[in-house]
Formats: structure tokens, C-alpha cells, sequence
């Protein structure tokens, strides 16, 4: 007895050969097992698919599941990295674009802000990798921004100066970092709006013994160039620029250190076998002095110049 197949089936036959993975392929052998006829001619049809769709499961059960992603991975650039946290609506993304031109969906309704953007904030010889997230509420974070906020140098607190619950909106980040030791510095948006200025006051009252406070408005750009520069601050970082000996320093590309950080230290961030074959140093510093001879325990400061001697 002949099979007599409908062309739907030679149609989904094509598709099984082309399919790439055992999903498609096994969705693929049901739907031909549902347009074949079921009768004698078919018989032996009907023991293939079986077979093929068995083993099919069988294969796929096997294999491992793929982990879903448990973070957001965020590889690192720029000279230091800060996070904006804060609740619904207080600016995040408006403040993240103003600074780093970035283009982070901005709109009058909350959580627009589903996935993280990135951003690079120029501040003069460099760049500063800014992180705008998913806003956090009492009941809702997104509990994929935990690397993020445990990998960067600080927090950008964005909060609402407009709003009678600006207080809440400090409470509800702080309780969400409070184990983790970071550097905070608070953005009190919206000085524009009524009621800006009593709550500013609220604020430093409050928090001005523990955190920086800086005061902005994103929609009239005021106090940005700033926040730009408390930024930098509040990252505790310096730029030290190296030359070699008879040519001009390289400020296009400045080594960062940490405030406290010693020549020593920097020679080693070039190399770290740099260090052990340093004979001696040679530092410009603005205003001070300029090719002194200095001991590899010598503190930098924040664009000093040193020419490394091996």
C-alpha cells in the first residue's frame, strides 16, 4: 500500500534537513509525524520518526541546560567606573546622557530603564565609564546588577529634589549597598523644581556628615561641569604622566594611581619588573620643581611627570 504523503510533509522533510539544532529538529519530526496518514502504507514511515524522535529527546535530556545569564557582565573601561542607582523617575538616564552623550531612553513614565547603558564621561585628559541601571524600589532590584555595583569605585546616589519622598529615595539605595563599603556621593536632581531648595537643606542636614552632595539640574543643565569634577574627586584617583629622557611627556595617555600612591608604584603599574631594574627617577611637578631626583617612597601628587632611569 502506497504511502501517499501530502506535500506538506515533503515540505517539513526539507526543513528537517536544513535544521541546525536537535530543538528544531525534533519540533520539525512532530509536525511531520502530525501530517502523515496512519495507515499501512506508512507503517515502517511511522517507526522512523518514532525512533528519530525518541532518540532526539533522549539527546537533548543529556545535554546540560544553558545557565541563564545571573548577571549583567560589563567589561571594564576608562580610568574608574561609578553606577547610578536611584528610584523611579529621579533622572538617571537624563544626567547619564548629559554626560557622556550616551543615549539612554528618557521618558515621564517610570522604569524606562530595563537594561543597563553605558556611558564614558570625558574629564580632561580622560574618561570615566558611567553605568546607568534599572531603578530600585522597596519591593524591586533587579537582582542581575549585583556585579555590577560590587565591581565599581562608587556610587552616583540620584535622587529627586522635587519630591516629598526624597529621603525614602536615599534609604532605599543605601540599604541596598550597605554591606558593601562603597564610596557614595549623592546627585539631588531637579533643583529647578518647587520645593528644591527646603529639601536640599533636609538633605545636607541629614546626610552631608557622611556623603559629598551635589546639587543639579539635567533639564537646565546646571551645576554638570561640577558634578564632572566632584566625580573625579570622590574616585580618589590621580593622573601621573611618563617621558623619556629628552623628549616631551606623553598626556594623552596618563597613568592612574590611587591618591597615596608612590613613584614606586607607578613604575610598577608599567611593569611590574619595571620596578626591580629602576635605578632612579626624575619628577616635574607644577609649580614646585622641575626634573628633581626623587626616591622610589616619594608620594605623587595628581599630574606629576616622571622620567623612569634603568
Amino acid at each position: 500500500m502506497p504511502a501517499n504523503l501530502p506535500p506538506q510533509y515533503y515540505e517539513a522533510e526539507e526543513r528537517y534537513r536544513l535544521a541546525r539544532t536537535n530543538e528544531e529538529k525534533l519540533n520539525i519530526l512532530k509536525e511531520m509525524w502530525a501530517i502523515m496518514p496512519k495507515h499501512k502504507g506508512t507503517d515502517r514511515l511511522q517507526g522512523e520518526l518514532k525512533a528519530k524522535i525518541s532518540q532526539l529527546k533522549k539527546e537533548i535530556k543529556k545535554r546540560p541546560p544553558k545557565k541563564k545569564s545571573s548577571s549583567f557582565h560589563i567589561p571594564r573601561q576608562g580610568a574608574a567606573r561609578a553606577v547610578l542607582l536611584g528610584a523611579p523617575n529621579v533622572g538617571k538616564s537624563q544626567i547619564l546622557n548629559i554626560l557622556t552623550n550616551a543615549d539612554s531612553e528618557v521618558a515621564d513614565y517610570p522604569f524606562t530603564t530595563r537594561e543597563p547603558c553605558i556611558g564614558m564621561m570625558p574629564f580632561e585628559d580622560i574618561k570615566i565609564q558611567l553605568i546607568d541601571t534599572p531603578p530600585l524600589t522597596e519591593e524591586i532590584i533587579e537582582p542581575r546588577l549585583t556585579e555590577i555595583i560590587q565591581n565599581t569605585n562608587f556610587i552616583l546616589l540620584i535622587v529627586d529634589l522635587g519630591s516629598e519622598e526624597l529621603l525614602e529615595q536615599v534609604e532605599i539605595v543605601l540599604k541596598r549597598i550597605e554591606k558593601l563599603n562603597l564610596k557614595v556621593l549623592i546627585v539631588s536632581n531637579k533643583e529647578d523644581m518647587e520645593g528644591s531648595k527646603e529639601h536640599l537643606e533636609i538633605l545636607r542636614d541629614l546626610y552631608k556628615e557622611k556623603f559629598p552632595i551635589i546639587s543639579v539640574s539635567a533639564k537646565e543643565l546646571k551645576g554638570i561641569e561640577e558634578l564632572k569634577r566632584k566625580i573625579y574627586e570622590t574616585l580618589d584617583i590621580i593622573r601621573v604622566y611618563t617621558k623619556a629622557p629628552g623628549k616631551p611627556f606623553d598626556e594623552s595617555d596618563p597613568v592612574i594611581l590611587k591618591k597615596g600612591d608612590k613613584v614606586l608604584d607607578a613604575a610598577i603599574s608599567i611593569h611590574k619588573d619595571f620596578a626591580q631594574t629602576l635605578k632612579y627617577t626624575r619628577m616635574w611637578r607644577k609649580n614646585k620643581f622641575e626634573g628633581k631626583r626623587v626616591e622610589k617612597e616619594e608620594i605623587l601628587e595628581d599630574k606629576d611627570i616622571v622620567e623612569f632611569h634603568t
